[in-house]
This record gives structure tokens, C-alpha cells and sequence, in this order.
């Protein structure tokens, strides 16, 4: 897998450019508008979900990529969370995260913030990501060491995407997933300090961020299907991305929760506003 072989590269964006532009027309778009209840089950708690759609879209893909990378192993969204995913089984050889529909609850209600999502990790690091918006045809990737691009199928318009570093306090995100007693100050702060937008999709957000529509991302915890794609795909626009509380780089097996800036001046300024020194919530 040399990704540093600029043959390689293009010879992925194809492969997923083409693969996402099937699924979507054979599954995700099929369904979006079209789900009946029975097609639509809770997850974790009443506000986890998931459809007929995720599960036909992460099998679909997941079939693909184990026929065409035989030797790679995947990490699916719904396959992972039905198998109750050991994040410390994971070794240092290649893997495929998938999220096949991010965005979900915004996919049951007909909103177009949605997306599919996949990257491929070795040494618990994400070293190329790909998401994929159904709705605008447009596939956003980035590859490690080479930038961050926009890639329109329809036009074939291929636009580097670069990060402002003119920051206006403008983020998105969540905090589920903090301890309730750091939590509910970490909101208050951030109301109190920082516009900010709801999207309900980690794909959705990166997307956002990369085009400077936002200029930082709180996670209130981390998934390897929803964090390998927004890592990478920040990181090589040129943003930031570090675990809130140790200031530690991302990889497979982090967990807590994660923020995303514009660069490391405005990372530390909106890290030490929302979780400042003297919280024990912080480690360093």
C-alpha cells in the first residue's frame, strides 16, 4: 500500500470515487426519503440509531474492499458495535474503518447532512481518508504527507483545501461521551465564549472544517470510523487535532474526547478556555 507512489493514489481516488458513486445509487440514496419504522432500530441509547440502509451500505462496502485488498482487515461501524469491538485487539497492520451513513438521525429525517466515510489505517494511524457527500457527489480525501482535496465526480474539479488561520471563535461538535461534572461546564463555557453550528455528522463537520466554515471541532469521544477520516483529513489541510485532555495525537485505540483547530495557537486558546489548567479533568 504506497501511498507515496503518486500512480497509487490516483488509482484509490478512482477505486473510491467509483465505489462510493455505486453504493449510494444502489442503497443510500434508495432509501433516504423512503424508510419505513421497521427498517429503523436504536443502538446504544434513544438517540443512537441505526437503518437497513447502514447495515446493506457497511456490507456492501465491506464485501468490496475484502475482495479488492484481500490481506486488509476492516473495522465497520455496525459490524463493530454488534460484536462489542475490542479496541485493544487492534495490531499494527493495515485496517479499513467504514461508516457507512454518518449522519444517521439526520438520514431518518430526510436532512442532507450526511456522508460516508472510509480510511485506511496502519500502525494504528490513518494514513489516507475518503468521505463522500451522496447528495453533492463531491468526495473529500486526503493522503498522509500529500494535502487535503475536494474532488467533484460530476465536473471532475479536483480543489486543494487549506485551512484559514483567521479564527472567529466559530466551532461545532459534541460533548457527549465527557463525564457529566466536567461536562456541563464545558458547555456552559463554550455558549458563553463561541458561536456555534450543530451539523450531527463527524464527516459533515470535517468537511466544514476543511472548507473554513468552521473553525474548531469538539468530540466528546472517539470512534475509529468517525475519528481516522476527521484526523487525517484536518491534520493535512493544515489544521490541528489533539485528545482534549493530554494534548496526546490521535490514533486507533485513543479514547476521550478530541478537539480539532485551526493551528496550535488557536488549539490552546480554545482548549484553555473550556477546560482550563486548574480542572482535574486535565492532564497536562
Amino acid at each position: 500500500m504506497d501511498i507515496n507512489n503518486k500512480n497509487y493514489r490516483n488509482f484509490l481516488i478512482m477505486f473510491f470515487a467509483d465505489l462510493f458513486l455505486d453504493v449510494s445509487k444502489k442503497i443510500i440514496l434508495p432509501y433516504f426519503n423512503n424508510l419505513k419504522s421497521s427498517q429503523i432500530e436504536k443502538k446504544s441509547d434513544d438517540f443512537d440509531f441505526v437503518t437497513l440502509a447502514d447495515k446493506c451500505a457497511e456490507e456492501y462496502l465491506t464485501n468490496k474492499l475484502t475482495n479488492s485488498f484481500q490481506n486488509i482487515k476492516v473495522i465497520g461501524e455496525e459490524n463493530s458495535f454488534i460484536n462489542n469491538l475490542n479496541l485493544n485487539e487492534i495490531d499494527e497492520g493495515y485496517y479499513w474503518t467504514i461508516d457507512p451513513i454518518d449522519g444517521t438521525k439526520n438520514y431518518i429525517k430526510s436532512n442532507k447532512n450526511f456522508c460516508s466515510m472510509i480510511s485506511l489505517v496502519y500502525n494504528k494511524k490513518p494514513i489516507a481518508s475518503f468521505i463522500y457527500s451522496p447528495i453533492k457527489n463531491t468526495m473529500t480525501f486526503a493522503f498522509k504527507g500529500h494535502g487535503t482535496y475536494n474532488y467533484d465526480l460530476k465536473s471532475k474539479l479536483l480543489s486543494k483545501l487549506v485551512t484559514n488561520l483567521r479564527f472567529n471563535f466559530k466551532g461545532t461538535g459534541g460533548t457527549k461521551g465527557i463525564p457529566e461534572a466536567y461536562r456541563s461546564k464545558i458547555i456552559k463555557r463554550l455558549k458563553e465564549h463561541t458561536k456555534r453550528l450543530f451539523i450531527g455528522s463527524a464527516g459533515v463537520e470535517t468537511i466544514y472544517f476543511v472548507n473554513n466554515k468552521v473553525n474548531f471541532i469538539l468530540h466528546g469521544r472517539v470512534t475509529p470510523w468517525d475519528h481516522a477520516p476527521f484526523n487525517l483529513i484536518i491534520k493535512e489541510a493544515g489544521g490541528t487535532v489533539l485528545m482534549l485532555r493530554d494534548k496526546s495525537e490521535y490514533s486507533l485505540v485513543s479514547v476521550g474526547p478530541i478537539l480539532a483547530s485551526s493551528s496550535i495557537e488557536s488549539w490552546i486558546k480554545i482548549r484553555d478556555l473550556i477546560l482550563p489548567k486548574e480542572e482535574n479533568y486535565r492532564i497536562n
